[in-house]
């Protein structure tokens, strides 16, 4: 099966396209400090044997606080400080002694665009403070021993609404047109990019926009900044109409992820709700994606690749109408399954 060949960008090679995409375990307490709990490091390392191409870190903060909220500083697990590193390099020798690459999801996220707050009170210091705690973000995890990072700029975080003419609506150098307003990544990635090496991947987690030709556009000057792959995610809007093949298995954003294939050379993830190994398998094999990545089963069961294999058809998660992992992750019934089993076998 081709989804389980090797796949190589630039030095650094994937021993296959499965990624697990970078998801938050609700539930787990976060400390002051934004160091990473010993529970939510026991979250990863308990999916490390796995044999996934891929692990992408849920989004950790480059800042310390969020000062939206209330006026209420609060505290996000981040990457922000020399030692969050520590538990980090954890994450990634581990996964490379099973053969796996880790990436880690930088995030910026103190003012939600869904949420009606705005991206347009920062001045112009405060964007390039934000833009400097990114870069040195970067550069801690490849002290770290990852093997890239990924922006995030989907589902409506700081980077997207930089970027989206909805949100933007600032009259300094990072507001305007699409070149100012793509001007913050650019700064970001350039500087990245001048540490990076062969073997370290700037990633950007794309969120689409309307109309589809402003997706096209973003994803080929993100790989005209040096970028050396796109994620393509839901972002500004977070739902849109899109008409779909009769025939399309998938949902609207994996085809928003295989058109943006169609328009540039590097590398691209396609993600949400493709369920299975037998799915993914389609879309790799059709070359319709690079790598095909999965959250809400990964996160229902740890050995979710070694079941697959054994039933390409294998759902972990349920699939429930509301997912109650975004409540807490003890609450999902597909993942307290799994704990039964475990403790009947022990």
């Amino acid at each position: 099966m081709k989804i389980f060949e090797p796949i190589q960008v630039k030095k650094v090679v994937f021993q296959n396209h499965i990624v697990m995409a970078p998801m938050v375990p609700f539930g787990i307490p976060e400390r002051s400090d934004g160091v990473i709990s010993d529970e939510l490091l026991e979250h990863y390392l308990s999916r490390a044997d796995n044999d996934m191409g891929l692990l992408i870190v849920q989004a950790l903060a480059v800042t310390p606080t969020d000062s939206s909220i209330n006026g209420v500083g609060v505290y996000h697990t981040g990457i922000f400080s020399d030692e969050h590193k520590t538990p980090l390099k954890a994450i990634a020798d581990t996964f490379h002694a099973h053969g796996s690459k880790v990436f880690v999801q930088l995030g910026f996220s103190s003012r939600d665009f869904d949420s009606g707050a705005s991206i347009n009170g920062y001045t112009t210091a405060e964007m390039q403070h934000i833009r400097n705690a990114f870069i040195d973000a970067a550069r801690r995890c490849k002290e770290a021993g990852c093997d890239g990072v990924e922006l995030h700029g989907a589902h409506g975080f700081f980077l997207n609404m930089v970027t989206s003419e909805q949100s933007n609506q600032r009259k300094d150098s990072y507001g305007g047109n699409f070149e100012h307003r793509i001007r913050f990544v650019r700064e970001i990635v350039t500087q990245i990019k001048e540490f990076a090496g062969d073997d370290f991947i700037i990633a950007y987690r794309m969120g689409w926009c309307s109309p589809a030709e402003s997706d096209v556009r973003m994803a080929q000057t993100l790989e005209e900044l040096g970028v050396d792959m796109l994620h393509v995610s839901s972002g500004i809007p977070s739902a849109r109409e899109i008409s779909l093949p009769n025939d399309f298995p998938f949902n609207a954003v994996v085809y928003a992820g295989i058109k943006i294939k169609e328009a540039v050379q590097i590398p691209v993830i396609v993600v949400n709700d493709i369920q299975t190994l037998q799915r993914a398998e389609q879309l790799i094999e059709n070359g319709m994606a690079d790598f095909a990545a999965f959250g809400r089963p990964f996160l229902a069961d740890e050995n979710f690749i070694r079941h697959s294999v054994e039933n390409k058809g294998y759902h972990s998660c349920f699939r429930c109408r509301e997912c109650k992992w975004l409540e807490h992750y003890e609450k999902c019934p597909a993942y307290k399954n799994k704990k039964m089993e475990r403790k009947d076998i022990l």
